[in-house]
């Protein structure tokens, strides 16, 4: 899910990730890490359920030139996370990874909360925002440019991780 605000309302969108594999690794004292992690959503698919604006963020994202938009992770001890999330009165640890959108790469610093793990996997929410210009973006300015999309854009993605065999 994503969220953005223009002049004239707020809006929201939802996009599913491709899928992605998790390289895990023992680092030592049965400890387990995730070394990588590439995540990745189609441009073309976001969908905020406005066929035009849908049509101005793809034109804005480039999507025919550069149709993914990646995020990067690497290096996450999940004892940690889970540790600082019971530590934590909200609930929430800090959670950094690397955001490609076209053809720049930045740091994001998002939050994760809301975990629950069962034994079928984890499932938690990550929460960050953005800013368009860090990517080079011109936002849609639909309605001869009275309406204008601000350059922040907030991010919140459920993500579900369920362990099970290879296919």
């Amino acid at each position: 899910m994503f969220q953005g605000t223009s002049t004239l309302h707020d809006f929201s969108g939802n996009v599913r990730c491709q899928p992605f594999r998790i390289g895990v690794g023992d680092p030592g004292k049965g400890k387990r890490i995730i070394r990588s992690a590439a995540v990745s959503v189609l441009a073309d698919e976001m969908d905020t359920g406005n066929k035009s604006r849908d049509r101005k963020m793809r034109e804005m994202f480039q999507s025919d030139k550069f149709p993914r938009i990646e995020g990067v992770f690497g290096g996450i001890d999940p004892e940690s996370i889970r540790q600082e999330l019971r530590r934590s009165p909200e609930g929430k640890a800090p959670l950094s990874f690397t955001l490609k959108i076209r053809d720049i790469e930045r740091p994001v610093h998002a939050v994760a909360g809301n975990f629950r793990e069962s034994g079928e996997g984890v499932s938690f929410d990550v929460e960050y925002s953005l800013s368009l210009k860090d990517y080079r973006l011109v936002p849609p300015s639909p309605f001869f440019g009275i309406v204008r999309v601000d350059d922040k854009v907030s991010v919140k993605t459920s993500i579900r991780l369920e362990t099970g065999g290879t296919k």
